[in-house]
């Protein structure tokens, strides 16, 4: 018999409800439950070869390990890793059983592969799916679990020379619920597993709006449902038309194979494409998901940091107050740091469980004798994580800087601050990610104009050196002249670095030169990414350019130049 899709939901509940509780007990005790984990862990992988190294069997303290096992990169692992992906080699680095590769592009793009194990895996499915549940059944009561989700991730694996799959995690979670995805979600599996040549922009989109009934979102970044939801609103009459025929445009772009499948799944819905009608004729000045989706009540995905600026338009412009945002706290392929414990809170606390955890003081550089452990942790400072994972990383320095904002019960609770290693600089000014981006989203606030989505390149070959902004704006008032965006991003960048708007100010350092991208560059350059391979899981705003290739995509789409810009505002 099949299965309904609240008989799902419900059948998965208890776990959830356990994963909501876990958490309470857990961070009561947060020190206790870390410490034990770090035992087990060193137990557990005495007998690999790292463990035998490091005598893993002869550490019976948090102060044995940080005196016997060094701090450590990704270049302490490369060979290891090397063995057990080309060699097959086991019990290197983890005694446990390594069911997976996440790829990451690293900073500055040079590829990475990190082992997932089943325990880490484990981890991230309680707290990534069963929390998620027990957490919105606390928060939103029962509403939600009749109703499907429309999910915007898709999923992209390979297989390594050892058999292994290799792609985000979020991709492997997806696999494993495969015989589910049908009923927990709008898209088919032709979306969540697309092939490059798919637009599942549209795809997304038009499934979405078939469903009236939706109760949630969910994406790896919130800056894809903005996309999703920017699509939707050019395009509205195109696809309320096919919703209402049942057909696919022929414009839209997919494999003949893909298309054939997709038309099997598709039907006329003459009503719900008059329902549509009705609704996109009232226009977009209000928010339109309230109105697409009456039952929608919550949305999830990454919204801090970097995406912060994202979130806020989407509710601003789509979502409106009164769908709750469920903000994911801070995942890496390394493993699970920091969860949610309310809805519509930036703040994420840490997850007793997950891993092992020590802090390095940012100010402290490399001087490891002021690393803390998280009971020690100070409301307002900046630190460096250092991990130690359940798939084979000892004391690893991730290079992502946190801030401590607070307490939960009686664990600290953080926030994402910067990628250490994207900190910026033209004169000694370390200029941060979210320095720039703060910068940017001010002067679009002040001067009123729709930021589409913006990147900074060092130019560092000029004199004197400057930062050139490449912005794509939406509308734009006659107000906001080049002139005044220019100006007003110099005066935005001196408040979020003093230091550099007064090496500006003394003409040490040039002004910033502003340069008007053409019209979807940004979605261009994703698209060229998912051709290249990329999947959309991994794809994070580029808001440093950081190389040649970069530079010359953005560089070359621009359209007016700042001269023709100049001219036209005198």
């Amino acid at each position: 018999m099949e299965l309904s899709l609240e008989q799902i939901r419900r059948h998965k509940l208890p776990a959830g409800l356990a994963a909501y509780k876990k958490l309470q007990q857990d961070t009561a005790n947060p020190m206790e439950v870390n410490e034990s984990l770090l035992m087990k862990l060193l137990k557990d992988n005495q007998d690999t070869e790292y463990g035998r190294k490091y005598n893993f069997a002869g550490i019976h303290s948090v102060e044995d390990y940080q005196k016997y096992v060094p701090v450590t990169r990704y270049d302490d692992y490369a060979g290891y890793i090397l063995d057990m992906t080309e060699r097959g080699q086991k019990d290197l680095i983890t005694a446990y059983d390594v069911i997976y590769y996440c790829e990451t592009s690293g900073t500055m793009g040079n590829p990475k592969l990190l082992p997932l194990t089943d325990k880490s895996l484990e981890v991230f499915m309680t707290y990534n799916v069963d929390y998620i549940n027990g957490f919105l059944l606390e928060k939103l009561g029962e509403g939600w679990v009749d109703g499907r989700c429309m999910s915007l991730i898709e999923a992209k694996i390979d297989t390594l020379k050892n058999g292994l799959q290799v792609g985000p995690v979020s991709s492997k979670m997806v696999w494993g619920a495969r015989p589910y995805l049908k009923y927990l979600y709008t898209a088919p599996e032709e979306v969540m597993f697309p092939s490059p040549d798919t637009n599942t922009r549209y795809l997304h989109a038009r499934f979405g709006l078939m469903d009236g009934n939706i109760t949630g979102i969910s994406s790896s970044f919130c800056s894809y449902v903005l996309e999703i939801m920017r699509y939707i609103e050019k395009n509205h009459q195109l696809l309320v038309s096919d919703i209402g025929k049942g057909t696919i445009d022929k414009s839209i772009k997919m494999s003949p194979l893909v298309r054939a499948s997709l038309m099997e799944k598709v039907a006329p819905m003459p009503e719900r494409a008059q329902k549509l009608r009705k609704i996109f004729a009232q226009g977009f000045e209000t928010p339109v998901m309230p109105r697409l989706w009456p039952r929608l009540m919550y949305l999830d995905g990454v919204g801090t940091g970097c995406f912060a600026g994202y979130a806020r338009k989407l509710r601003e412009r789509y979502m409106g107050n009164d769908i709750d945002f469920y903000m994911w706290g801070i995942n890496a392929s390394e493993g699970l740091f920091s969860i949610p414990f309310e809805l519509n809170c930036g703040d994420g606390v840490l997850v007793p469980g997950s891993m092992f955890y020590e802090f390095l003081p940012i100010e402290a550089g490399d001087d490891f004798s002021q690393i803390v452990t998280l009971d020690k942790l100070e409301t307002s400072r900046i630190y460096e994580i250092i991990l130690t994972n359940l798939s084979g990383f000892y004391r690893y320095r991730m290079r992502d800087a946190v801030r401590v904002v607070g307490r939960y019960k009686n664990t600290p609770t953080i926030q994402f601050e910067y990628r250490i290693d994207q900190t910026v600089d033209i004169l000694d000014d370390h200029t941060t990610e979210i320095a720039l981006s703060t910068a940017a989203e001010n002067t679009a606030k002040e001067l009123g104009f729709d930021l589409v989505d913006f990147s900074v390149y060092p130019d560092r070959d000029s004199s004197p050196t400057r930062y050139i902004y490449v912005m794509e704006i939406g509308k734009r008032p006659d107000t906001a002249t080049y002139n005044h965006i220019r100006d007003c991003l110099d005066r935005q960048l001196a408040i979020v670095n003093p230091y550099l708007g007064e090496i500006i100010g003394k003409g040490l350092c040039g002004a910033t030169v502003l340069k008007i991208s053409q019209e979807e560059t940004y979605l261009l350059y994703r698209d060229l990414m998912f051709m290249k391979g990329r999947s959309t899981a991994q794809l994070k705003p580029v808001r440093i350019i950081q190389n040649e290739f970069q530079r010359r995509f953005f560089f070359g789409l621009i359209e007016e130049t700042v001269e023709k810009m100049a001219a036209n505002d005198k």
